[in-house]
C-alpha cells in the first residue's frame, strides 16, 4: 500500500454512506437497493444474497463461509481481494487516499457509531438444538427427505425436527415474527468439536419446503437459514452426517447432496453449508482420503471452492479428489435423482 491509512478514520467516514461508496465502487445500485433475495453481484447464483446495510453496509451471501459481513468484506467479496485493498478502496472513495472508484463528496461529521458488545448466540444454538427430536419416517422431516428422493433407514443424529421453530425476517427494520413452522435442523460442528451454527429447514406438516411471505413486499423469503453463535464462528465447520471411515471422507455444500452422496456411493459425507465453507473446511488428521462433491454451478463459484480446497488438502500430504457433474447447474443430488428415476423406469 502506497500510504498509511487510518482503518478507524475510513470506518467512521464510512458509516451509513456505503451505498453510494459501493456504487462507486461498481457494484450495480439495483443490488443494493433490494434488500431482499437476489443473485450476489460479486458471484451470481439466484437468491444467496441480500444487502441490509445498518449504517454499516452489512449485507449477506451465502456462498461465504461467514455468510456476509459489513461494507468491508462485501468489497472483498466484490473485488475478490484482501482487506487492504478494500480499505484502500474505500478510503480512496472518500477521499481519504488513492484508490479505486469515483470519489463522494465530503459529508458532514457522521454521528459516532454506538458500541455494542460482540454478539454471542450460543445459549440459543443450545435451546433450539435441545428442543429438536431425533426424526422419524413420518414427521415433516423425513416426509421432505423422502420427497427429495432421499429413502434412509435410519437418520444421522447431526439432524434433528423441530416441530414448532418461529421465523423471524426484517420489516422496516425491525424484527418480525411470521410463524412457526416444522424444521430440519443441522447441528454445524466446528473443528474444535463445538456446536458454532444450526442450518434450518422451514417446512409445512406434510414435508413440502415453506414458503413465508414478507408481508410487504409479497415476496417469498428464503426457507433455508444459518443461525451462527457470533461472527466467524463456522470457519472450518461442517455438518458431520457420517463419521469418516478408514480414512476416507466426501464433502460437499448442501445437507441434500451429503445425504446423496450416502446413498449413491456408501461415501461417509460432511456438508459445509457453501461454497465459501466447503473451501475452508477442516478436516480430522486421520482422514487422508478426500472426495469433494463439488456443485457444477454457472458462475463457477462451487468448482473453484472445490480446486481451492483440494489444493490444500494436497499441501497438508492428504489425497483429494474433485468431482464435478457433468451437466452444468446440477450438483450430486441432481446426480442420485437421475439414477434413481433410470433404475425405476
Amino acid at each position: 500500500m502506497s500510504q498509511k491509512i487510518d482503518l478507524q478514520q475510513v470506518r467512521r467516514a464510512a458509516f451509513g454512506r456505503w451505498p453510494d461508496i459501493l456504487a462507486a465502487l461498481g457494484i450495480p445500485a439495483e443490488a443494493l437497493a433490494k434488500k431482499r433475495n437476489q443473485p450476489c453481484p460479486a458471484c451470481g447464483g439466484v437468491d444467496r444474497f441480500q444487502f441490509i446495510d445498518k449504517g454499516q453496509g452489512r449485507f449477506v451471501c451465502r456462498a461465504l463461509d461467514g455468510q456476509g459481513g459489513d461494507g468491508f468484506t462485501l468489497v472483498m467479496h466484490w473485488m475478490n481481494g484482501d482487506f487492504k485493498t478494500a480499505l484502500q478502496a474505500v478510503a480512496g472513495v472518500l477521499g481519504l487516499a488513492e484508490g479505486i472508484g469515483r470519489p463522494l463528496p465530503t459529508p458532514a461529521p457522521p454521528a459516532p457509531a454506538k458500541s455494542t458488545p460482540p454478539r454471542d448466540d450460543s445459549a440459543k444454538l443450545a435451546r433450539l438444538w435441545n428442543e429438536g427430536r431425533p426424526i422419524s419416517h413420518d414427521d415433516p422431516v423425513g416426509l421432505y427427505l423422502r420427497r427429495r428422493g432421499l429413502v434412509l433407514g435410519t437418520f444421522p443424529e447431526e439432524l434433528r425436527h423441530h416441530p414448532t421453530l418461529p421465523y423471524w425476517a426484517e420489516v422496516d427494520g425491525q424484527p418480525h415474527h411470521l410463524g412457526t413452522f416444522p424444521a430440519m435442523l443441522a447441528a454445524v460442528i466446528s473443528p474444535a468439536d463445538k456446536l458454532v451454527g444450526l442450518h434450518r429447514t422451514y417446512l409445512t406438516p406434510d414435508g413440502s419446503k415453506a414458503r413465508p411471505i414478507h408481508p410487504t413486499t409479497g415476496e417469498i423469503l428464503d426457507c433455508k437459514k444459518l443461525l451462527t453463535a457470533y461472527d466467524g464462528a463456522t470457519k472450518g465447520a461442517a455438518i458431520r452426517l457420517y463419521p469418516p471411515r478408514n480414512g476416507e471422507l466426501a464433502v460437499c455444500e448442501g445437507i441434500e447432496t451429503g445425504l446423496a452422496v450416502w446413498l449413491g456411493s456408501g461415501l461417509p459425507c460432511w456438508p459445509c453449508v457453501s461454497a465459501g465453507g466447503l473451501e475452508r473446511v477442516r478436516l480430522p488428521k486421520s482422514v487422508n482420503d478426500v472426495f469433494i462433491m463439488a456443485d457444477h454451478d454457472t458462475s463457477g463459484t462451487g468448482q473453484r471452492a472445490a480446486h481451492v480446497l483440494a489444493k490444500r488438502l494436497a499441501a497438508e500430504a492428504r489425497r483429494p479428489r474433485v468431482l464435478i457433474p457433468d451437466t452444468t447447474g446440477n450438483d450430486w443430488l441432481d446426480v442420485y435423482q437421475s439414477r434413481e428415476l433410470e433404475a425405476a423406469a
